[in-house]
């Protein structure tokens, strides 16, 4: 974890272009503050290190790290699928034969970060919107633009999305 603070730093004072005392101070309180705030938020385990200083797990964390960066590559290539899909449907269909639609997903995922990462992955991909989530946070509700098979859509948002941000906020 302190590495990951140092590197912060350094990264910090680089952008400030100033290797000063105050710029060494300040990067490393938000360094710090960095780390702490997203360890909590990825759920990062901790054991005991001995002398009742807590130690990172480094198996998981580096577990956790891989999943993340899979997951963004995910969402990346999900954007870059859909833009193409899009481009087609705006380049070669007629606007008769677009049928946009709002479609109830049921919810597994729990966690309020899980279904604001969930709804936002599907708003970043073009096509789709998230409109509402319902009050009991168990049904996302979203608009497609094209809509052939409602239960397709269900199937490949709950299948690929869903899935992939319960692996990492359940």
């Amino acid at each position: 974890m302190i590495v990951l603070v140092l590197i912060l730093t350094l990264t910090w004072m680089a952008l400030q272009s100033s290797f000063t005392l105050p710029d060494l101070i300040v990067g490393l309180a938000l360094s710090y503050g960095i780390v702490a705030l997203a360890s909590r938020f990825l759920s990062v385990p901790f054991v005991n290190g001995g002398l009742g200083r807590p130690r990172m797990d480094t198996r998981n964390y580096a577990r956790l790290t891989f999943k993340w960066i899979a997951f963004i590559g995910f969402a990346l290539w999900s954007v870059v699928k859909s833009n193409i899909d899009m481009a087609r449907i705006v380049l070669f269909r007629r606007v008769a034969d677009i049928r946009p639609g709002i479609i109830a997903i049921p919810l597994d995922v729990k966690s309020d970060a899980g279904i604001t990462v969930l709804a936002n992955l599907i708003t970043l991909t073009p096509g789709t919107v998230s409109l509402d989530i319902s009050t009991d946070r168990r049904t996302i509700y979203i608009h497609c633009i094209d809509v052939q098979d409602a239960d397709a859509v269900r199937d490949d948002i709950k299948q690929n999305f869903e899935r992939r941000v319960m692996e990492l906020l359940p």
